[in-house]
């Protein structure tokens, strides 16, 4: 993928960037049928969308499966945030999926939920995060949201004393929902107010979270190495309805870069 000045500077400025189509559709329709089986759904039977309350964000935990490794170690993921982050040795967060069907009383729901998912006083160095579509999403079908125009004001952000952003402090400010294409990944800043909006639209939103990070300490990498063979959820989120501990299926199998990406071998 070759990430362009423009990206860097849309990045720095606007605090988020949409690559299109990074992914193949292969890929991506892997972990769609990964989705619908977990969930009981059937994308072409509205009714079935609901089977299980995944709440507001429609997660789906699910951390340990081939179809998600074969992403996440896809050349391009990996070569978009080398050159963002301006180094080539990171690991891939052991994150997880979303399945979010349109909302029934979409009234009955805070229309924003925009936060930060740190406290914008700790984030000290450049720190991304990331969601890829998998299918064609359409800016009401609970597609990222952000405020470029609040990430233009960390005077006002370092003022926060939690993580989530009442009407009032959004108000005057406009909330932008990011359209695209099956394959696309979004990348933001993580001192960018965000969040997934509510879903109005007549078709579910399906998503795998994803976002590369320096490689860490030899106690971190001993940990991943540990959930990735034990197929297991990040300790963090063991908790979480529907989770499986130990997750079902085989062991994923790595490429040299996704053994890489685990910290299973070393740059």
């Amino acid at each position: 993928m070759n990430i362009t000045r423009q990206h860097q500077y849309s990045l720095a400025t606007e605090g988020y960037i949409v690559l299109p189509g990074i992914v193949p559709q292969a890929l991506c329709s892997d972990v769609v049928k990964l989705i619908m089986s977990f969930t009981g759904a059937d994308q072409t039977k509205p009714d079935s969308w609901y089977k299980k309350d995944l709440g507001h964000n429609g997660i789906v935990p699910i951390h340990q499966h081939q179809a998600i490794w074969d992403i996440r170690q896809h050349p391009s993921i990996h070569q978009a945030f080398a050159k963002l982050l301006a180094t080539e040795k990171l690991w891939v967060r052991l994150d997880r999926l979303s399945f979010k069907p349109p909302q029934r009383q979409p009234e009955a729901f805070d229309k924003s939920n925009i936060h930060l998912d740190f406290p914008y006083q700790k984030i000290t160095s450049l720190r991304l995060q990331g969601i890829l579509y998998l299918t064609d999403t359409e800016e009401s079908q609970g597609a990222f949201c952000c405020v470029p125009e609040l990430f233009k004001q960390p005077e006002v952000l370092k003022q926060k004393k939690d993580l989530w952003f009442s009407d009032e402090e959004l108000e005057g400010y406009e909330i932008k929902n990011v359209a695209a294409t099956a394959g696309s990944l979004i990348i933001w800043d993580s001192r960018l107010p965000h969040s997934g909006n509510i879903n109005t639209s007549d078709q579910p939103r399906l998503a795998q979270y994803i976002s590369m990070c320096p490689e860490d300490s030899e106690e971190s990498r001993a940990s991943r190495i540990a959930l990735w063979q034990a197929r297991r959820a990040p300790e963090k989120w063991r908790n979480m309805p529907y989770q499986q501990d130990p997750e079902d299926g085989e062991v994923a199998k790595l490429t040299e870069l996704g053994q890489k990406l685990l910290g299973l071998t070393r740059w």
